[in-house]
């Protein structure tokens, strides 16, 4: 559907919503949304992706931020990623324990030097961690008025992990991918989306003609053709203001936000 700019997607993590509290889900989700947008009015589109995804990692709900799950030594070491489509500027943090990994990637793209630093970076995130409540990695994609795309993505990965492990979220193409035509957050399982770059990929079907929802779309069905349904979910806007959103799980917490509009789900529902 096209909206009119600026644009806000956001998305909570796929997964099997059935067994987690959808509701509070949706309303973390239009909460972040409405902080998110409130960016536009003094900023661009990554202080809008920074701000929602943020607003998400210090909910609890989700599995970034306060709310991340801990690896097999029973620690937190969480990954983000943005990129800033119209320059090609990217951002990235791994394994840290920041209170706002987003943050973090946000200065690592400023500052412009490197894409990905990984290890101890910034503040350090607060002692108490909520932990794994089932939700799932974090992100957002914007489109603002003079047409800025910027895709981000958090996570604190999966549960029991082995330290050190990085996944798809700080990883340009993979996790998220900004151009000046699209912006695409993913979320699912990373050793999955590591292999594929679903985010590249539909920058590259959106290149070639094809709608931003029939590439998300595509994406979505290559992925559950190669390695069956329950591993991934895409959000997706293009510079015409056209956004979207896919999955073969069970649901995935996602929502968009325009001037005039505001429509969340986590299960049916076209955004």
């Amino acid at each position: 559907m096209k909206y009119t700019k600026p644009v806000l997607v956001v998305h909570g993590g796929a997964g099997d919503w059935s067994k987690r509290d959808h509701e509070k889900g949706l309303t973390e989700i239009k909460k972040a949304l409405e902080r998110g947008y409130e960016e536009f009015k003094k900023g661009s589109a990554i202080e809008a992706v920074v701000e929602a995804i943020a607003y998400m990692e210090d909910s609890g709900v989700f599995d970034a931020g306060i709310g991340s799950v801990k690896n097999a030594e029973g620690e937190v070491e969480m990954d983000a990623g943005i990129m800033h489509g119209n320059s090609w500027k990217v951002g990235a943090v791994a394994s840290v324990k920041a209170k706002n990994p987003i943050k973090e990637a946000l200065k690592v793209m400023l500052d412009g030097r490197h894409v990905l630093l990984v290890g101890e970076r910034g503040e350090k995130s607060i002692t108490k961690f909520i932990g794994n409540n089932g939700g799932d990695t974090v992100g957002a994609v914007a489109l603002d008025e003079q047409g800025n795309l910027v895709a981000g993505t958090s996570t604190g990965g999966i549960s029991g992990k082995l330290p050190g492990r990085v996944g798809d979220s700080p990883i340009p193409g993979a996790g998220y991918y900004a151009t000046p035509r699209v912006a695409v957050s993913s979320t699912g399982i990373g050793e999955i989306i590591l292999r594929i770059l679903p985010a590249k990929e539909v920058d590259m079907l959106v290149s070639m003609g094809f709608s931003i929802e029939d590439s998300v779309r595509a994406i979505v069905n290559k992925i559950t053709e190669l390695f069956g349904k329950g591993n991934v979910g895409l959000i997706g806007i293009d510079y015409k203001g056209y956004a979207t959103a896919y999955y073969n799980t069970v649901g995935m917490a996602r929502g968009v936000k325009d001037k005039n509009i505001v429509r969340v789900f986590v299960f049916e529902g076209e955004i």
